[in-house]
């Protein structure tokens, strides 16, 4: 009797307008991933033996359920979870990006780019005077300014403004993408079964962005994913493809 113990790899990717997968990209790794199937179903009772026994039941719809679990942090599975859509900053400057007024010394500033440097903030005055460099502090990195000192070699004309140069980096902003129906394949391993190799493949699946983010925690980073599995209609009825998915036994 062959049992089923899965492991393997996880592609998820788009798919084109003749219904086929348009590039599938690896999600890396994938601790759970469960597919769902149900019907909804019409039943008739007969109304002669006094009984009213079931005598008939009609499937009304077939649906499935679909669920993974993503663990690693890449732009493809942010774009999942986030309904994003990714821009990749190349590097550049920026001259005089206008700061709040006023600035309170202390308060911490975002700038419009991260990995910056060469940061260099002014008053508004003409001509703008230029603040010493120990009257802020800068998380490069991060891109942020906090005010240390308003007063020394002032008085200041505020708004302050900020020049800089900033590096590379990957934004990927939330809620930019409409609901996302994506080709899922999985190619994999039964390790119940001496290793024996399966695939399978869903056609269709309505993804739900993921339900939470843990982003402080003891534990690492997981997306939960979850959505339905619809039904491929580029596919025929009777074909040995199906229309929702299917398995294969290697």
């Amino acid at each position: 009797m062959a049992y089923f113990s899965g492991q393997g790899r996880v592609y998820i990717g788009a798919r084109d307008a003749a219904g086929r997968p348009a590039g599938l990209a690896f999600v890396g790794n994938v601790p759970e991933l469960k597919v769902s199937l149900s019907v909804d179903t019409i039943e008739h009772q007969e109304a002669q033996s006094g009984q009213r026994l079931t005598d008939l039941q009609l499937i009304k719809t077939k649906k499935g359920e679909f669920g993974c679990t993503l663990e690693e942090l890449s732009t493809v599975n942010l774009e999942l979870a986030l309904y994003g859509t990714t821009t990749v900053i190349t590097p550049g400057s920026v001259s005089a990006e206008l700061l709040p007024n006023p600035m309170t010394p202390g308060s911490l500033y975002p700038l419009a780019m991260q990995n910056v440097a060469a940061v260099a903030l002014r008053d508004s005055s003409a001509p703008p005077k230029t603040l010493l460099p120990s009257q802020y502090s800068v998380n490069e990195r991060h891109g942020s300014v906090v005010l240390l000192d308003a007063t020394l070699g002032g008085p200041y004309i505020q708004p302050f403004s900020v020049d800089y140069t900033y590096g590379e980096a990957q934004r990927t902003a939330m809620f930019t993408q409409a609901l996302p129906e994506r080709w899922i394949r999985f190619e994999g391993l039964n390790t119940a079964d001496g290793n024996r190799e399966v695939v399978i493949d869903l056609y269709r699946v309505a993804i739900n962005p993921a339900k939470e983010l843990s982003i402080i925690t003891d534990e690492l980073l997981k997306f939960e994913l979850s959505g339905q599995v619809l039904a491929d209609l580029t596919k025929p009825v009777g074909g040995d493809l199906g229309q929702f998915g299917r398995m294969v036994l290697l």
